[in-house]
């Protein structure tokens, strides 16, 4: 059985329509390219903390593609136990969610922030550095009575330091994920951004990881 759609050119496989019990189409979606999706067409708007004022240092992210891949292989929940259902795509351009929506998040906090692809581009002068990793991305079955949504999950790390410190000043840990419904496999990475971004910060806040930084970038 496969399922309805909603509209055209919609994701399906995470909506309510999951009862109908059918693998999920993703390549549905409005935006699929060939073989999968990418993350450059998931548009987050994640909110941001009020800052008085920023961290007087620059902050540089290290963007290690052995820590964080850009092309991601992704399968439904079907795969592991049988060809009936599963369903294998990728997901492109991960690096947008480093190159795009973490260095925007944190420019509320630095006085700049320049993404870098290995720690050798880091300047001799004083400022801060980014470390991140993207552990695992991948599909959640969540069953509910007769339903079944297909989760976005992404488990990530964050680190921050003095350039001139071996140890983090703040560092973080979690997984992100994305709603029970979205309308296309785009919608749903976006989902997924804006559920990071917010518990990365409000552990740096809390935990008083930008108080450590401007006192650092004081001295």
């Amino acid at each position: 059985m496969t399922f309805s759609y909603l509209r055209p050119l919609a994701v399906a496989g995470c909506l309510a329509l999951a009862a109908c019990g059918g693998p999920a189409n993703y390549a549905k979606s409005a935006f699929g390219t060939e073989g999968g999706y990418s993350l450059k067409n998931a548009h987050a708007t994640p909110p941001s903390l009020m800052v008085a004022r920023k961290i007087e240092r620059p902050l540089f992210i290290v963007l290690d593609p052995s820590k964080v891949k850009d092309t991601w292989t992704l399968e439904t929940s079907a795969c592991a136990t049988t060809t009936d259902g599963c369903e294998t795509f990728k997901l492109f351009d991960v690096h947008q969610f480093v190159r795009r929506d973490l260095k925007a998040a944190l420019e509320h906090y630095f006085t700049s922030v320049t993404v870098v692809d290995s720690s050798k581009a880091l300047p001799s002068t004083p400022h801060v550095v980014g470390d991140v990793k993207i552990d695992q991305i991948k599909l959640h079955a969540l069953s509910r009575g007769m339903l079944t949504y297909q989760i976005i999950q992404m488990t990530w790390g964050f680190g921050l330091r003095p350039s001139d410190k071996a140890d983090y000043t703040y560092s973080f840990a979690g997984t992100a994920e994305s709603k029970d419904s979205y309308p296309t496999f785009e919608a749903g990475c976006a989902q997924v951004i804006e559920d990071a971004m917010p518990a990365m910060l409000k552990k740096w806040a809390e935990g008083g990881g930008i108080e450590a930084l401007r006192d650092v970038a004081a001295k």
